[in-house]
């Protein structure tokens, strides 16, 4: 529990702060700041974000950030109070509104702003929090997220942040939930001349600031999930070209690289970007935000989806999947994550699931079975199976965002997609993520929406006028998988589906089986099949692994290590 205290401005706390900061023994990370998305309380849900307003400036010599982020509300309720996140080793200088100075409560992380006065229902207030401090350093970046402080080859300063499960709180103030995206917002990056600041949205302006340094004015101008906002400083140089989207529009491309790294970045656009941007057009629709940017850029860490400003740090190594593996599956959570965004920590396999099955995808509309294939081997021999990849209740995200949401999402919809045909399945997919299924002839701006698994499964009822609950309630909602039992009974075969939490009758999963090298599907409405069988007959249960179920080259359960 956490002391409720009542902090006023004063440099004795900013004196202490500083000097707490410079200890040598590191800060933990409070558990409220570092775990994004958590239930809002009754003060949070009274109010909707409108637009932030971060100015910034960032000292890379001593890993210090300095800046005024001004939060614009929309009341949903009358209140007196407004309430934002903040990580607690930052000290705070002053919280003001229009210029007049607020008093605040500061409970770890949480920082409950005074109004003054009840405000009324549909008020809108500015609230701007002047801050500073040693932000939290990432441990493993993107896994265990904060401030990433590199530097390149030549010893200049290669900073970025990302912060997917800790949220924005751990270097801004913020109200650091999915469920409220901001409208807009515009972000003012200082740093010293020589380095570029790279965020989201649209660069509106660079200017000398003084003292040797600039400003990178930006703004972002859809609605984006604050984890999204991301910062890149680095000796960047910026590529730009554009494309020609399916809806017609000019689309501009950005990819800011290190400068060293500036003909492989335009050879990985040529090369790769450009064919995958067509494959997502092609099967989903426009990308999301072809108003803004379709940008990347290079990162000290391995990679994150930053909504217009993808993060990338595979150092444009070619893998076996023949195309940029990390390109292709931070560029689906433009769609996945971004322009589709779950509803709660527990409907997160629609963002990493769709977001992993892309890439198979991929592999088979560009090389073919055999790719996909492969892909889709790899990912059942990394299968756990320890726990539901929808979970209930109130979760963690260290809890939702498990391994499996990405294998067994993605074996979930390998398996739907074959169980109900190519046409049904990517419509699915556009509806879920579009609301429509002629996405082709949407235009820019294109509205985000908030998806949950139950409306997933509603459109595949839809569309194929049954009722497939059951099949989600079996590879969802359980951690073990099916068995298929095989047995015999003089010459007859009999399979029957078995699972320790759900009968053989309420899973009536069809089963592909080879009898002498001619393949056809069998059903199996009450869970069980016999077939009678010649003694030379060589059959082969589900020959190109269509269906997902438990085969002994797994383990039934697999502890994450």
């Amino acid at each position: 529990m956490h002391v409720n205290q009542f902090f006023k401005v004063a440099t004795t706390l900013v004196a202490s702060a500083v000097l707490a900061a410079c200890s040598s023994k590191p800060i933990a990370l409070d558990p409220v700041i570092g775990d994004t998305g958590q239930a809002l309380s009754a003060i949070a849900l009274k109010s909707d974000v409108k637009h932030y307003d971060l100015a910034l400036e960032v000292f890379p010599d001593n890993k210090r950030i300095k800046g005024i982020a001004t939060t614009e509300f929309k009341l949903l309720a009358a209140t007196q109070f407004v309430e934002l996140k903040l990580d607690s080793r930052f000290t705070i200088n002053e919280v003001s509104s229009k210029g007049e100075v607020l008093k605040y409560e500061r409970d770890g992380g949480v920082i409950r702003v005074d109004l003054g006065e009840q405000q009324a229902k549909g008020s809108m207030v500015s609230v701007a929090v002047a801050y500073q401090g040693f932000p939290h350093i990432a441990k493993n970046a993107p896994w265990d997220g904060g401030f990433v402080f590199s530097k390149t080859e030549q010893g200049e300063p290669w900073i970025a942040t990302a912060v997917q499960g800790e949220g924005c709180d751990l270097f801004w103030p913020c109200k650091d939930h999915f469920a409220d995206k901001a409208d807009s917002m515009r972000i003012r990056l200082t740093v010293p001349q020589g380095l570029s600041a790279v965020t989201n949205g649209v660069l509106q302006e660079v200017k000398p600031v003084g003292g040797n340094k600039q400003q990178f004015d930006w703004l972002l101008s859809v609605p984006a999930s604050d984890y999204n906002i991301a910062l890149n400083i680095g000796p960047y140089t910026r590529i730009q070209t554009d494309y020609t989207s399916v809806n017609g529009a000019t689309v501009p491309i950005e990819f800011w690289s290190l400068k060293k790294n500036e003909q492989k970045a335009r050879e990985l656009i040529e090369n790769d970007l450009r064919q995958q941007v067509t494959f997502f057009e092609k099967m989903l629709g426009p990308y999301p935000w072809g108003g803004e940017k379709l940008g990347f850029v290079e990162t000290p860490h391995l990679g994150m989806e930053h909504q217009t400003v993808n993060a990338y740090g595979k150092k444009y190594k070619r893998d076996p999947n023949g195309y940029d593996w990390l390109l292709q599956h931070e560029l689906a959570h433009e769609w996945f994550g971004n322009l589709m965004t779950h509803e709660k920590l527990n409907d997160a396999w629609l963002h990493e699931g769709f977001g992993f099955y892309m890439q198979p995808s991929y592999s088979l509309y560009k090389f073919g079975d055999a790719a996909y294939n492969h892909s889709m081997y790899s990912a059942y021999l990394g299968l756990k199976n320890c726990e539901p990849v929808v979970l209930d209740g109130q979760i963690t995200s260290d809890q939702a965002f498990n391994s499996d949401i990405y294998g067994k999402g993605g074996w979930t919809l390998h398996t739907l997609r074959w169980l109900v045909g190519e046409d049904v399945f990517w419509q699915a997919t556009r509806e879920l993520l579009y609301g429509v299924n002629n996405t082709a002839s949407l235009t820019y701006p294109i509205a985000p929406r908030y998806r949950n698994t139950n409306e997933f499964i509603a459109i595949i009822n839809r569309l194929t006028k049954k009722d497939y609950q059951w099949f989600f309630n079996m590879y969802l909602k359980q951690a073990e998988l099916p068995v298929l039992k095989e047995t015999y009974n003089g010459d007859t075969l009999i399979l029957s589906w078995q699972h320790p939490q759900i009968a053989a009758e309420r899973f009536p999963m069809p089963v592909p089986i080879s009898i002498n090298g001619i393949e056809k599907i069998y059903q199996m409405d009450k869970g069980e099949l016999r077939i009678t069988l010649k003694e030379a007959d060589h059959v082969v249960i589900d020959p190109n692994m269509k269906v997902l179920r438990y085969l002994p080259i797994i383990d039934k359960c697999k502890k994450e290590q």
